[in-house]
C-alpha cells in the first residue's frame, strides 16, 4: 500500500504481517494465538492491542500470499516491516544482512501441539501440513519440547508389529467392559503421546534475534528448526533451515516464491 508523499512521490505505508500459532489439544480442539511484531515497541503485540493503537489504520489481506497484515501509520517503516522489498521483486541483488531479524524471515503460521496429543494425531498433522516437525507447548503457548518426523518414525520402529498394552480393570460399582469367562481379561493399547516421543530440551530464539545467530545456533546444535518466541516466551513462529536458504537465495537476487500455505 502506498500514499503520495509531500513532493508527489510515493511513500510506503508499513505493513506488519500477522503471525498465527495454531495449538492443537488432545481433544482435537484448536486455538489460535494471533500476534504482530511492532518495530516501534520492539516486541510482539496481540492484534487487539494493535487495533487500539493510535497508529493503527486497517487490516489488509493479500490475495497473492494469502496473508493478513496490519497497516500502521508509523513515522518510518522499519526494515522488513512492510511489504516485500521492491528490489527483491525485481530480482536485483541486495546486500546480505546477517543482522536481519527472525521476525522477517520465519514462518509465521506454525502448528503446535500440546503434550497430551496422541502420536497418531501428530502423524496426521505432519502429513496434512507437509511439515517435518512442530513445537510442543504448554497451556500458555510456551515451548516445552519439539517433536519431529524422525521421533514419530523412531517410536513406530520401537513398537514394531506389536503394541504395548495394559490390562483393563473395572472399579468397584462399574460394569465389566465385557462378559467373559473366568480367567480372561481385556487388554487395550498404551496411548503414546507427544510427551513420550518429543525432545524435551528446546533450542529457541527470541524474535528480535538475527539470522546470523539463528544459523550459527542451528549448525552448532545440529537442528533443522527453531521455535521463535516473544518476550513472554510464547511461540510466535518457527524458523527452518529451508527458511534460511530461501532468505539467502532472495538476497542473492533469485526470484523464490514464498512457502506454500497449507490448507
Amino acid at each position: 500500500m502506498t500514499t503520495l508523499g509531500p513532493f508527489g512521490g510515493e511513500h510506503q505505508i508499513p505493513h506488519h504481517t500477522i503471525r498465527n500459532a495454531h495449538i492443537v489439544g488432545d481433544d482435537g480442539e484448536r486455538s489460535v494465538l494471533a500476534t504482530v511484531y511492532c518495530p516501534l515497541r520492539e516486541r510482539s503485540a496481540t492484534v487487539r492491542e494493535c487495533e487500539s493503537c493510535r497508529r493503527f489504520q486497517a487490516l489488509h489481506f493479500d490475495k497473492t500470499s494469502r496473508t493478513t497484515s496490519v497497516v500502521c501509520h508509523a513515522d518510518q517503516a522499519a526494515p522488513g516491516a512492510g511489504e516485500a522489498d521492491p528490489l527483491r521483486k525485481a530480482g536485483v541483488d541486495v546486500p546480505v544482512d546477517p543482522e536481519t531479524p527472525l521476525a522477517e524471515i520465519m514462518t509465521r503460521d506454525v502448528i503446535c501441539v500440546r503434550p497430551e496429543v496422541a502420536l497418531d494425531d501428530i502423524t496426521a498433522l505432519l502429513v496434512r501440513y507437509e511439515i517435518s516437525g512442530m513445537p510442543v507447548v504448554d497451556a500458555a503457548g510456551r515451548p516445552v519440547g519439539m517433536v519431529s518426523r524422525a521421533d514419530v518414525l523412531r517410536a513406530a520402529d520401537e513398537r514394531g508389529d506389536t503394541e504395548e498394552s495394559q490390562r483393563v480393570t473395572s472399579r468397584s460399582g462399574e460394569l465389566a467392559p465385557l462378559e467373559m469367562e473366568h480367567g480372561f481379561h481385556v487388554l487395550e493399547p498404551v496411548r503414546i503421546t507427544a510427551r513420550d516421543v518429543m525432545t524435551p530440551v528446546v533450542v529457541q530464539l527470541h524474535e528480535s534475534a538475527s539470522i546470523r545467530q539463528a544459523a550459527s545456533l542451528m549448525a552448532y546444535e545440529s537442528v533443522h528448526r527453531l521455535p521463535v518466541v516473544s518476550d513472554d516466551g510464547k511461540v510466535v513462529g518457527i524458523l527452518s533451515s529451508l527458511d534460511v536458504l530461501r532468505w539467502f537465495g532472495r538476497c542473492c537476487g533469485y526470484l523464490i516464491p514464498p512457502a506454500r500455505k497449507r490448507a
